[in-house]
C-alpha cells in the first residue's frame, strides 16, 4: 500500500505561518486588534533574513495586498511610544519580547470597534494584527527584543 502525505504534512512551515495569518486577518482586518499563535513560526523565525522576501510575496498573493517588510530593534529599557499605524501592521517578534498596548487614536473613535485598551505581554512565537488608524506603544523590554514589521497594503484603496 503507498502510503500519500496529507497537504498538512507537505506545507512547509513558511506556507503554515501564512495560512494561518491569513485566516487570522480575514476575521479581525479592519475591525480589531489580534493576537495570533501561527502555526510554523520556527521556520519563519528561524530563518528570518532568508524567510522574510518568501513571507512578504506569499502573504500579499493570498491577501490581494502588497506586503512590506521593516525591523524594529528594542534595547533594554527601550520604548516605541504612540506609534499610529498607517497601514494595517502584524508586528513579529523574532528575538525577546516587549510589552505592547493597543488602542484606537481617540477612544470609541475608529473604524473598528474596541472598547478597551489591549495591553499584552508580545513574545516569540505570537503574532499582534494592529489595524490602520490604531495606535500602538511597544514597552517593558527586559532583553534586547526584535521585531519585524509587516505592513499590509491593500492594492485598491
Amino acid at each position: 500500500m503507498d502510503y500519500e502525505l496529507t497537504s498538512a504534512e507537505t506545507e512547509s512551515g513558511l506556507d503554515r505561518f501564512v495560512r494561518d495569518l491569513a485566516l487570522c486577518l480575514s476575521v479581525h482586518r479592519d475591525r480589531s486588534p489580534a493576537l495570533v499563535w501561527p502555526d510554523g513560526i520556527d521556520a519563519v523565525v528561524a530563518g528570518a533574513d532568508a524567510e522574510l522576501p518568501g513571507l512578504t510575496t506569499a502573504l500579499g498573493a493570498l491577501l490581494g495586498s502588497e506586503v512590506t517588510s521593516s525591523s524594529v530593534a528594542l534595547p533594554v529599557g527601550g520604548r516605541s511610544e504612540r506609534n499610529t499605524a498607517d497601514t494595517d501592521l502584524v508586528l513579529l517578534p523574532v528575538k525577546g519580547s516587549c510589552g505592547g498596548r493597543v488602542e484606537p487614536v481617540s477612544p470609541g473613535q475608529g473604524r473598528a470597534v474596541l472598547e478597551h485598551v489591549l495591553e499584552l505581554r508580545l513574545r516569540v512565537g505570537e503574532a499582534l494584527y494592529v489595524p490602520r488608524g490604531f495606535v500602538y506603544t511597544l514597552d517593558f523590554v527586559h532583553t534586547p527584543c526584535t521585531l519585524q514589521v509587516l505592513a499590509l497594503h491593500p492594492s485598491s484603496w
